[in-house]
């Protein structure tokens, strides 16, 4: 064996192509896993210097069940019930709207005071006065067996807006090629109203190019909008007095608990408002309502017990889905089309490799090389303080190079290093007994009752 390759032991070199493998190729999911555990960490971490230019533009009202309680009624909302509160909600012209609800079934009674055809009329009215609407939709044909998508008489007076994807790895897409064709997700539709007033360089064509473009790494901010106050209490939301204390207490709290996101007790960073809140009789509470809803991007959802219609923030933990697609417009508002995104990757018969996993496996090479030569280092001097002094002092400088390039990744919109993944096996391959046991050379073993 030449020289070069008695640096390692086989057993090492085997260790070695086993991890690479694992890494590049990814075949159980194991990598990417890791990696989206150490980028929602790394949101939470920095979640309070996220812009809050977005949330000057955007805000969500919530149907819950106090307000289905209060009108002494029952889900899914009647029709009637509906075309009263989108009309409440229309007159304070607000500049789009979306509504993340199916309109899967039509539950209209033969009575026509309680058909589709009174929301069917209060979209079009409002629709024609310049609003845009945008309901959910599934990319599906009618008649599939999960087709789930707004009836004929709605369609009609609206737009869809995909909300149903998969194989993401929990990322948001900002459109895809569905069975009625390319369909734009809500936050991109918003986005383009939006950018009807602003200027947005870089703004995908049309729903073709969007379902090109790479799928948005959702970045969740933590402070709630100031004006939030002006329509509930947020003195019970968590939030430091110094905003660099949450990051230690972030880094903290990974370290030495499971504490969950829900347990955490934040506001939703989008200003959020009840349905009740649209019913304001008042002539100064409309007026604040109006200062809120007039010229935004309005998204409705539902926060209803017999709804399971929940997603996971990893800085808010389970709240109602809608925040997802407010959040995600927030992200397109905030950064434009240079929104976070994973690395471009390269196909391998079948398995996507990264050139940040390949970035990865190299720092885990470099660390191995290094243990390995303050090891020889030490075996010569026999100065074991000195030696642990180099061993630290280099996983330090490891350390530093890992958090300049992720440093140098979020610069340039790629979804970070997995930080969390390396630095564990960087302190598993510094470990004396992992190293003991790797680094000793494979002998074999007489068999018994044969002497030499």
């Amino acid at each position: 064996m030449p020289a070069c390759l008695n640096f390692f032991t086989l057993r090492q070199y085997v260790l070695g192509l086993v991890l690479g493998l694992l890494t590049l190729l990814d075949p159980f999911g194991i990598t990417s896993s890791s990696d989206a555990v150490s980028g929602k960490w790394l949101n939470r971490v920095f979640s309070h210097l996220y812009s809050t230019q977005g949330q000057q533009k955007i805000a969500v009202v919530i149907i819950d069940d106090a307000y289905l309680n209060s009108h002494d009624t029952f889900w899914p909302l009647p029709y009637d019930e509906q075309s009263k509160l989108f009309k409440r909600l229309l007159a304070y012209r607000p500049r789009a709207v979306f509504v993340d609800l199916l309109y899967s079934h039509d539950h209209s009674t033969t009575d026509l005071a309680h058909s589709s055809q009174l929301l069917a009329n209060v979209f079009d009215r409002y629709q024609r006065q310049g609003i845009a609407l945008f309901l959910a939709n599934t990319g599906r044909k009618a008649g599939d067996a999960d087709e789930a998508n707004a009836q004929g008489a709605l369609t009609t007076v609206s737009s869809p807006a995909l909300v149903s994807w998969s194989g993401l790895n929990g990322q948001y897409p900002l459109a895809q090629a569905t069975d009625l064709g390319p369909m734009e997700t809500p936050a991109l539709a918003l986005y383009r109203e939006y950018c009807k007033a602003y200027d947005c360089p870089e703004l995908p064509k049309d729903a073709n190019a969007a379902v090109d473009a790479p799928a948005m790494a959702l970045q969740w901010g933590s402070e709630p909008p100031d004006n939030q106050r002006k329509v509930a209490q947020v003195n019970n939301c968590d939030k430091p007095s110094v905003p660099w204390t949450q990051s230690l207490h972030e880094v903290w709290v990974g370290i030495t608990s499971k504490q969950k996101g829900s347990d955490r007790g934040r506001c939703a960073p989008t200003l959020t408002l009840n349905a009740s809140d649209l019913e304001a009789s008042d002539p100064q509470d409309r007026e604040v309502i109006r200062s809120l809803l007039r010229g935004r991007l309005v998204l409705v959802g539902a926060d209803v017990t017999s709804v399971n219609d929940l997603v996971t923030s990893p800085v808010h933990g389970k709240i109602p889905g809608v925040y997802l697609h407010a959040m995600a417009l927030d992200n397109l508002i905030s950064k434009g089309m240079d929104y976070y995104h994973d690395a471009a990757s390269v196909s391998l018969d079948g398995f996507d490799v990264s050139w940040v996993d390949a970035l990865e496996l190299e720092l885990l090479v470099l660390i191995a090389v290094l243990k390995k030569r303050t090891s020889r280092n030490e075996a010569k001097s026999l100065q074991g303080h000195s030696a642990t002094l180099r061993l630290w002092a280099t996983w330090f400088g490891f350390m530093a190079l890992l958090t300049g390039i992720t440093l140098m990744l979020y610069l340039l919109n790629i979804t970070p290093a997995n930080v969390l993944g390396i630095a564990t096996l960087s302190l598993a391959l510094l470990s004396e007994k992992f190293n003991q046991y790797f680094s000793t050379p494979s002998v074999p073993r007489p068999i018994k009752g044969i002497q030499g």
